[in-house]
């Protein structure tokens, strides 16, 4: 065991800028070079400390190695299986969109889901998925990759949508389930 890890070093994994250079984790490797590329997946809870958004994993890949410490590139998010069939229910009905749009200073694939709080027919679902499409496209196209996040993490995003799609039918839950940078 002792001969394995002779020659490594620890490189510690830091979070990108907006999310305050937080200290994701830690690695072992015996050359800077073998680290980049990886993939290093998070919950918010570690990052914010707010347990009310447990069920957000957010993935980063290393981009660049100084002085043992691993710089991170944030590359997309995703909602826990066990969040997504909780918020399912029987009698409901499940809106799913999938977009790939153009932010500010990125090009990101956002999927959506969006639960009504009771069944609804197939004009008033498709309906809601237009507007679901619309609504995120405007918002999104706004936006830079950073403040998208943000308004990820603390919700405004979803509230304001959610809000203006209960119009056309109330809706019991919208959320970004899955966000990969392209």
């Amino acid at each position: 065991m002792a001969s394995k890890l002779k020659g490594k070093e620890w490189y510690q994994i830091i979070a990108p800028k907006f999310f305050g250079d937080f200290v994701i984790g830690e690695t072992m490797a015996m050359d800077p070079n073998q680290i980049k590329g990886r993939v290093v997946e998070t919950s918010l809870t570690d990052i914010t400390g707010d347990p009310n958004k447990y069920y957000l994993k957010f993935f980063f890949r290393i981009d660049d190695v100084k002085d043992n410490k691993a710089i991170t590139k944030f590359i997309g998010h995703d909602c826990t299986r066990d969040y997504l069939s909780r918020i399912v229910r029987s009698r409901t009905t499940r809106i799913d969109t999938n977009d790939v749009i153009d932010l500010v200073d990125n090009k990101m694939r956002v999927k959506t889901i969006a639960i009504s709080n009771r069944a609804v027919s197939r004009n008033v679902e498709s309906e809601i998925r237009r507007n679901i499409r619309e609504i995120v496209i405007s918002e999104l196209t706004k936006l830079k990759t950073d403040e998208f996040i943000r308004g990820l993490i603390d919700g405004n995003l979803q509230s304001k949508i959610r809000k203006s799609l209960s119009k056309i039918y109330p809706l019991r839950h919208f959320e970004f389930r899955k966000t990969e940078v392209l």
